[in-house]
């Protein structure tokens, strides 16, 4: 946190202080540690630097310039506290010759530049995993006579952007703590074991660090250090060896107030050595933030840009529209929205226009160029545009059945586990080609506004043996770590059709059925990867420091350390039921060639049958699509009638073709009149002889 200036030039007559509390930054600590002569002398001295200055609670005073501080080896005085005969004044006072200097605290250079001198960080949906780490952090400092016990390290794990780095940011700041960074480039020489050495130094500062207060030690990049151990490097071996030393050290030893956390992005690629008690023992998922958490997000990035809102309920929309977004993407999509406002408005007479308002146009353009960062790499389809139920004509039945299927568990799941009504898990639309049932999916995606990853056989079906199977795992995952969502496999009979005897063809889709299989059957079940997305905020009160003897200290320690082991329990079980957020839908023309393991309840349980329009349904197609055209005199009733067997994509195919033909004939005499052209009932008699339908009349 930074303090203000606290040194304050004189414009007025001020009030002369009677106490002033400072904390003391001292460039030689260890003098002030050892020598009981210097830490009497230290007061009086303080007080032959301030005297005579005007200063202001909660502020820094500099003294860089001032040859009396060097000579006493005093750097920078933090006024903490101003005492005006017996009432605390928050303006400001004089320092005389017979103010009282009390000194609260006194700090090195080192502690005081790691703990006080960082950028403010404001987080948003994190107030349980913060509340969790102070808890720790605040345990460690009371189990000094309980070594075996206390909490070395944590591991934070989640996707890139969801907020790891400034969690441990925003810990330090909640807890006046020295912030010790280790990035992986700083430890990782090219030089034979200086990578280990240089651990054990940054192991070291921190440990002097906490004579003088709280320390967090955040190790970035943890899989990238410490990687397992067929895949290490000797240089990566070295360095998890002295990493799991000092770790040990810190268990064993008297330190209190160190927390060593660790970041990573792939967890299960971290050597597995240090995922045991007494090492990385917390593990603490921050996943893919909830609609809720986005808003929050969304408040703060607003108000820290200092964004104008044309509407106050527009944040509240954009979260609903956001889901897959982590906190980075969040803030680029901030940042992009403002741009778009400025570009909006700025004008060649006023090129640098402020607090412009941003408008919902402004955040669906930045929608459009900011896209969430577990999205980019998929093997799958993840941005197609949506549809909503009205531009769908017909099957208002099936409409229904799928609203209850997909929307219901997605959009209102307190309502099915108050009933005691499990969420489906897979729905299965089945009829023939051309029938919109992709189309149907993708309403019904829209319409819940909920991540929508698309799969087909073309994209699974690779010539490497264990590719399909890999870009089936990694389907899953995305949508279980984007949840809520909608995972679709177009033309699902590819992917597992019938098990046979024969081998070749059928062997692969074994393989990928069996895949499959296990993924349905094992969401929510794998540790690392579980999605909390609608988890209650923390009701627990929170821990404060206080004095206490040995038996206090135990006792706060023990509640401490059961209410971590409730949160842990308690997290674990709302990401199982949570996993219910994501819905798996197939889609085949040939639903009697798919294995009936994949039929079974629990699995691809509702089957919904998606029909031929009949004549009601095709003149809803036909009036759809006849409205984004030019027409004149359209007989939407006898097209109706004379499109028996046509399906929807038929429907669109005929009128299509009878806009070509309008196009023709009036490009017949060389020249083509755009205000003129129309299409007729004529063009459409027209088309019909030239498109047939797709359907057989048994159909």
């Amino acid at each position: 946190m930074k303090l203000r200036s606290g040194l304050i030039p004189v414009v007025c007559m001020v009030n002369d202080a009677s106490v002033v509390s400072i904390t003391v930054i001292l460039k030689h600590f260890n003098r002030y540690k050892v020598s009981q002569a210097y830490r009497t002398k230290l007061q009086r001295q303080c007080h032959m630097v301030l005297v005579n200055s005007h200063v202001i609670p909660d502020s820094t005073v500099s003294l860089t310039h001032s040859k009396l501080a060097a000579a006493y080896g005093i750097t920078t005085i933090v006024i903490s506290k101003c005492r005006v005969g017996d009432v605390d004044s928050n303006e400001t006072c004089r320092i005389s010759h017979k103010t009282e200097i009390s000194i609260v605290a006194v700090q090195s250079v080192d502690f005081f530049k790691l703990s006080s001198e960082q950028e403010p960080i404001f987080l948003g949906g994190l107030d349980q995993e913060l509340h969790q780490l102070k808890t720790l952090l605040e345990f460690n400092r009371l189990c000094e006579q309980r070594q075996a016990q206390k909490t070395v390290g944590v591991i934070l794990h989640g996707p890139p952007g969801c907020g790891k780095t400034s969690l441990g940011r925003a810990l330090a700041q909640s807890c006046n703590a020295a912030f010790l960074n280790v990035e992986s480039t700083d430890i990782t020489k090219a030089e034979f074991g200086a990578g280990a050495e240089a651990l054990r130094k940054t192991f070291t500062r921190a440990v002097s660090l906490t004579d003088e207060g709280p320390v967090v030690l955040f190790l970035d990049e943890l899989d990238i250090l410490c990687p397992p151990l067929l895949a290490a490097s000797l240089g990566s071996r070295q360095l998890t060896s002295a990493l799991i030393s000092e770790l040990d050290k810190l268990r064993d030893s008297h330190i209190s107030g160190l927390l060593v956390i660790a970041a990573t992005s792939a967890i299960s690629c971290v050597n597995p050595a240090l995922r045991r008690p007494g090492r990385f023992e917390r593990e603490i998922l921050l996943n893919v933030p909830s609609q809720q958490q986005r808003l929050a997000i969304l408040k703060i990035q607003a108000k820290t840009m200092m964004l104008t809102l044309a509407e106050d309920d527009l944040l509240a929309e954009l979260a609903m529209m956001t889901p897959g977004f982590v906190g980075a993407d969040l803030q680029a999509l901030c940042q992009e929205s403002s741009n778009q406002a400025y570009s909006r408005h700025a004008r060649p007479g006023n090129p640098m226009a402020e607090n412009l308002p941003v408008e919902k146009a402004d955040f669906i353009a930045a929608l459009h160029k900011v896209s969430p960062s577990l999205k980019k790499g998929l093997s799958c389809n993840v941005d197609l545009k949506g549809v909503l139920w009205n531009e769908i004509g017909g099957l208002d039945d099936v409409k229904a059945e799928i609203q209850q299927s997909i929307e219901w568990p997605l959009l209102h799941p307190e309502s099915l586990r108050r009933m005691d009504l499990s969420a489906t898990k897979g729905v299965l639309l089945y009829g023939p080609p051309g029938c919109c049932k992709t189309t149907l999916v993708r309403a019904a995606a829209t319409s819940c506004h909920v991540t929508f990853l698309s799969l087909s056989g073309a994209q699974v079906y690779s010539p490497y043996v264990g590719e399909s199977e890999r870009i089936i795992s990694e389907a899953f995952q995305k949508a279980r770590a984007l949840s809520p969502a909608i995972l679709f496999f177009d033309e699902i009979d590819s992917l597992v059709g019938k098990r046979t005897s024969s081998g070749g063809q059928s062997r692969v889709q074994e393989r990928i059925l069996a895949t499959m299989l296990n993924e349905m059957d094992g969401i929510g079940t794998r540790l690392d990867q579980k999605t909390d997305v609608s988890r209650p905020q923390s009701n627990m009160k929170e821990v404060t420091p206080s004095c206490a003897g040995k038996g206090e200290v135990q006792g706060q320690a023990s509640h401490i350390d059961s209410t971590i082991q409730h949160q842990m329990h308690e997290k674990n079980r709302l990401s199982d039921i949570d996993m219910s957020r994501v819905i798996v839908i197939g889609a085949t023309n040939r639903p009697d060639m798919l294995d009936h393991a994949i039929l079974r309840p629990g699995r691809l349980d509702r089957h919904i049958y998606v029909p031929p329009p009949d004549i009601k349904g095709r003149k809803s197609i036909l009036k759809i699509q006849v409205s984004k055209m030019a027409t004149r005199d359209i007989d939407i009733d006898c097209i109706g009638a004379l499109t028996e067997c046509f399906s929807g994509a038929d429907i669109k195919n005929l009128c299509r073709e009878a806009a070509l033909t309008a196009v023709r004939e009036s490009s017949a005499g060389g020249k083509l009149d755009a205000d003129t052209l129309v299409v007729t009932q004529h063009h459409f008699i027209k088309a019909l002889k030239a498109v047939k339908p797709s359907l057989l009349q048994t159909v």
